[in-house]
């Protein structure tokens, strides 16, 4: 079967551009779907599936969003409308990748419709502004950013070579792709790098158990990315080795750009979980000497790092966690078991360690225990996180919820 690109653009202002590159798929075997999100002007070349369809699609018109004149309502309607559209050819196997073109708002309006597939749908924006931070745009999902380098205005030499590589990246994308199939039950793990050595020894022991391990960076985006597999139903099963997350998210940290679903999907869906406190010793900020360190962490202890700093969490901080953590699995539909390693939740936090504070730990351990309901087991573990023993309970603890549940 020929594959099919959907192509998303505002026509009145890319359609030269967008045509020569719907000519460009077409001609490497891939049938293309031109999709218009342009609002204001006639477009400058005939789309497959024209504007006043994407507003109609979103509960709008054009002729309202013409005489509201609300710049925001009409971007926000034309992604609505158009993730519609794409979502709709996806579930009907007519879609095989996506590609848009555009400047600011271009770039907004097409990875705004791009966030709504699914991870492995093929995803490519040609953007004026690659260069900028693209993190909230990008979100969670797999998509690929090609900087135009000149501004999309028309076509010459520099465009069409740009253009070109992207029709020939976005065909052949497309000609292989397909959907996530798994052979085997995937188990989500979180890490980072103050725990890397213990999530290697957890994902030798889960796929020595028969298990696909997705192993995510607990970086913000990463558990986010985590959960939203657990959505889409490809994970059967969680070892959230690193809860880092949660306490630089308290203090605007470097791996703190986490949402309010984190730690929620695998409870929603029932699937089985074993959580670690990997990480919830340390906040890690930008900076790198006393003179940089921010002022009201001045009497904390620091984990001098790169150009990154673990700061240690306070008394305060962790019983505010445990009372978050406890709160999210408290609502869990699933079996959850959360495992502590007493010996310390990270490199930094080890005896003789920058930020070791058994009393600190313990503090969050009897504040957890005092909220979780009575049938959430807290597992104490004699060990570091980084031993070989602790890898062995927890990949034991969720094999033996992986079984009961027939997963194993």
């Amino acid at each position: 079967m020929i594959p099919t690109v959907a192509v998303v653009a505002t026509l009145d202002t890319k359609g030269e551009e967008v045509g020569y590159l719907k000519r460009l798929i077409e001609g490497d075997n891939c049938e293309t779907v031109l999709i218009d999100v342009g609002t204001l002007n006639a477009p400058t070349v005939t789309p497959d599936v024209p504007r006043e369809i994407v507003a109609e699609r979103a509960g709008s018109s054009v002729e309202k969003l013409l005489d509201v004149k609300d710049r925001r309502l009409a971007v926000e309607t034309v992604i609505e409308g158009g993730a519609t559209i794409v979502e709709e050819m996806y579930h009907s196997g007519r879609l095989s990748a996506i590609i848009s073109v555009g400047g600011g708002t271009g770039t907004h309006i097409g990875m705004g419709i791009m966030r709504r597939l699914p991870l492995g749908v093929p995803k490519l924006m040609v953007s004026t502004v690659a260069s900028r931070d693209m993190s909230t745009l990008m979100g969670t999902k797999d998509i690929t950013v090609m900087h135009s380098v000149t501004d999309i205005l028309g076509l010459n030499a520099v465009t069409k070579r740009i253009l070109a590589n992207a029709a020939g990246a976005v065909a052949g994308m497309a000609q292989r792709a397909g959907k996530i199939l798994p052979e085997k039950p995937i188990v989500g793990l979180t890490s980072f790098g103050f725990i890397t050595q213990g999530a290697m020894k957890v994902k030798k022991l889960l796929e020595e158990s028969g298990y696909d391990v997705a192993p995510f960076h607990a970086n913000g985006t990463g558990g986010m990315a985590m959960e939203d597999l657990i959505d889409q139903g490809l994970i059967t099963g969680v070892l959230d080795f690193a809860l880092h997350e949660f306490a630089d998210s308290m203090y605007g940290g470097y791996c703190g750009g986490i949402g309010p679903g984190r730690l929620e999907s695998a409870g929603a869906r029932g699937i089985p979980q074993v959580i670690v406190p990997g990480g919830l010793d340390c906040i890690v900020l930008e900076f790198n000497s006393e003179e940089t360190k921010p002022p009201h962490l001045k009497d904390r202890k620091v984990f001098w790092y790169d150009f990154r700093s673990g700061v240690r969490t306070s008394v305060h901080d962790v019983l505010t966690l445990a009372g978050t953590i406890s709160e999210k699995l408290n609502r869990a539909k699933g079996p959850v078991k959360f495992v502590v390693p007493l010996r310390g939740w990270s490199e930094a936090d080890a005896a003789g360690g920058p930020l070791f504070d058994p009393h600190i730990n313990g503090e969050f351990v009897s504040e957890l225990k005092s909220r979780l309901n009575h049938g959430i087991e807290v597992l104490e573990i004699d060990a570091h996180i980084n031993d070989d023993e602790f890898a062995k309970v927890v990949v034991a603890e969720l094999h033996a919820f992986m079984k009961v549940r027939g997963q194993a």
